[in-house]
């Protein structure tokens, strides 16, 4: 989440000397601040218009203001009530939002407040069902903490705006046992006795525990008791109703000998090495707390009024040499929508028809349909990409396009200088700069090496890749550089075959995917969020089996979504498919329902092989260089066509690729932690 709010998110970093940090739960600390105190009970519902005192409930704690972002710019917002309070020994967290004038949105959030309200509301949730609570006190920004469930499943980032996140943490040593992890000083443990788990997960070097402990535990209504086996073969028996939560789990920080500290692609590769033993373990982790309170289990539901969307709900879509479903999986019959089959290029001729004498684009819309249908020919994509990235505006002129090339040449030279004139000396006391560095020149020689264009040793364009990522840095310095940006440059400057060029189409896309590589993950989790909603929409079996099978957060498709298909197609095929996904034509996320189609073309044997999340991580990991890229487009084409307005309806406002909504504080506030 960027803007003044933002800060980084649970990741596993680099060790940091404890006495850096808020000490709050130091014992010293904890006895200072105890926030104990008695209230008197009332004979009230929790969920009751937020009541200040319970029936049989002790309040421990309590804070107004406690806010919930709407979007990972901060521009929505819910404010409510969080409290910590006592019943029958055990203890309880909720939080409950305000009403009317109390919750804070731009008007353009007025209709969707009622709708997120009641979708964040915590009615109570047992601290017993809590694995850790990520905490999070930038200098200059909002403090915030992140809670992530026994489950692997998350909460979105609390906000304090009024202060409160030392007492909170002292009022939980009050009562829990927590500890601070050993990996992340901002990270601490919720009744974690022995942590055998990190231990045994150490050696594969995944990020931390909580990342992929949806994939080595299932849950009954949250809370773990009995086998692995046994939930496994439960869970959907079991769902209860009780707060919703937002389904994605957490992202951990790089091992601490990482000098970037920023999201790397290779976790999803480490995810399928997560065995059944780092199952039992965890499973063997939770027996102890087989005393846990029930906690119950409801999903986001999206409510679906359009009823001409509704007819096709339940139905699949399956062009040529359709699977037959089987007995025990229940489909309507298949309606007759099938994408348009794909069209040839765009010619040099098409692309001079659309221009008027003096270089305007004279319909925009009919050129991107064409795009969108056909792609582009690859001698003019050096010129109608820089259209597509938004580098150039549609009713630009030749002269107005020649000038802007020049001044943006200018102005990307001065930045460039800014790092290239920094001496040897001044390196050693620029800490964010060598990690940088370190981490773009690690990067870059291992991007695409196997395309011509960049192979080889000493080879020129490796090396003013390098350069652009580097200038990037300067130029966005509070997004800086993650792993996985070089894969969106390396074919822009293939294309392009121009420094200047390059940096500014690339500065231009992260204008707009930049959000996926913020250090809270919002923005990913808001198009896993939107994925979990669009298979709900369009394949409702699917979308219970991964139910089943705790996948709801669809990190099996985090790699598709992060690079947007980067590893899955040839470099030829990226190319044809970013320039379809740039149009917009039918959807600004279209990448979401290329996601559905592409697990609805597998869900047969998803379905029939009651594929787990290892199972189906390591399947998808598999289908690189295994998908028919027209025939998946053409499928994506016909969901987005019958899903309508309920599909725009399931992806919640601001979620990238859409542009950022800009704030005082900038696009890109992201304020480091105290280091």
């Amino acid at each position: 989440m960027r803007g003044g709010d933002a800060g980084a998110a649970a990741e596993a970093g680099s060790p940091r000397s404890p006495d850096l940090y808020d000490l709050s739960d130091d014992s010293d600390y904890a006895a200072a601040a105890a926030a104990a105190s008695d209230h008197t009970a009332m004979q009230t519902d929790l969920a009751d218009r937020g009541s200040d005192v319970m029936a049989g409930i002790d309040v421990v704690y309590e804070k107004e203001r406690v806010t919930i972002h709407l979007t990972q710019y901060g521009s929505g917002r819910i404010s409510g009530k969080l409290r910590l309070f006592l019943q029958k020994g055990s203890l309880f967290l909720s939080w409950e939002p305000n009403e009317g004038a109390d919750s804070l949105s731009t008007s353009s959030f007025g209709v969707e407040i009622e709708k997120y309200r009641n979708l964040y509301t915590i009615k109570a949730l047992p601290l017993s069902d809590v694995r850790f609570i990520s905490k999070h006190t930038p200098t200059f920004t909002l403090g915030y903490i992140i809670i992530v469930l026994s489950s692997g499943l998350a909460f979105p980032p609390f906000y304090f705006y009024n202060g409160g996140i030392r007492e909170l943490f002292a009022t939980l040593k009050q009562h829990i046992f927590i500890l601070r992890s050993d990996d992340n000083p901002n990270v601490f443990l919720v009744n974690d006795f022995q942590d055998p788990l990190q231990k045994s997960l150490s050696s594969l070097e995944l990020p931390g525990v909580a990342t992929v402990a949806n994939a080595m535990s299932r849950q009954n209504s949250l809370s773990f008791t009995g086998s692995v086996d046994e939930t496994r073969h439960g869970a959907d028996e079991r769902h209860g109703e009780a707060s919703s939560i937002s389904q994605y789990g957490s992202k951990q920080r790089h091992k601490s000998n990482d000098p970037g500290r920023d999201l790397s692609i290779q976790v999803l590769e480490k995810f399928s090495l997560v065995t059944k033993f780092a199952r039992d373990t965890t499973s063997s982790l939770f027996r102890d707390n087989s005393g846990a309170h029930g906690y119950g289990r409801q999903q986001h539901e999206y409510v679906f009024d359009n009823k001409a969307s509704d007819k096709h709900k339940n139905q699949y879509i399956t062009p040529e040499k359709a699977y037959i479903p089987s007995a025990t999986q229940e489909s309507d019959p298949l309606p007759l929508v099938w994408g348009k089959q794909r069209d040839c290029p765009l010619s040099v001729e098409e692309w001079t028809a659309f221009l008027d004498p003096e270089g305007r684009v004279m319909d925009s819309k009919a050129l991107r349909k064409k795009v969108f249908y056909g792609g582009v020919d690859h001698v003019l994509r050096k010129e109608v990409w820089k259209f597509l990235l938004g580098y150039h505006e549609y009713d630009s002129t030749y002269a107005e396009r020649e000038y802007l090339a020049a001044m943006k040449r200018a102005e990307y030279e001065a930045i460039k200088s800014q790092w290239k004139s920094i001496s040897a000396t001044q390196a050693k006391r620029f800490t964010k700069f060598r990690e940088r560095k370190g981490l773009i020149d690690k990067d870059v020689v291992r991007t695409d090496r196997s395309v011509p264009f960049y192979e080889g040793d000493d080879n020129q364009n490796v090396v003013v890749l390098r350069d652009i990522l580097l200038t990037y840095s300067f130029y966005n310095f509070d997004l800086g550089y993650c792993q996985g940006m070089s894969d969106f440059l390396a074919p822009i400057l293939y294309v392009m075959e121009d420094e200047s060029e390059s940096f500014w189409c690339f500065a231009s896309l992260m204008e707009r995917l930049g959000a996926n590589f913020n250090r809270d993950q919002n923005g990913m989790h808001a198009q896993l969020l939107a994925l979990s909603k669009l298979v709900e929409l369009l394949d409702p079996p699917l979308h219970n089996h991964f139910r089943q099978n705790d996948c709801l957060n669809y990190f099996f498709c985090f790699r598709w979504v992060l690079i947007q298909f980067k590893r899955e197609f040839s470099f030829d095929q990226v190319m044809l498919l970013w320039e379809v996904l740039w149009t917009h034509y039918l959807s600004e996320h279209f990448h979401l329902y290329l996601c559905v189609a592409i697990l609805k073309r597998y869900r047969q044997r998803i379905i029939g092989e009651q594929m787990d999340f290892d199972t189906l991580l390591k399947f998808i990991n598999e289908l690189s260089g295994q998908i028919n890229l027209d025939r998946a487009i053409q499928d994506a084409e016909a969901l987005c066509t019958i899903a309508g307005e309920n599909g725009a309806s399931c992806i919640p406002p601001g979620t990238p690729p859409s542009m950022p909504i800009e704030t005082d504080g900038g696009l890109y506030v992201q304020e480091d932690e105290v280091l």
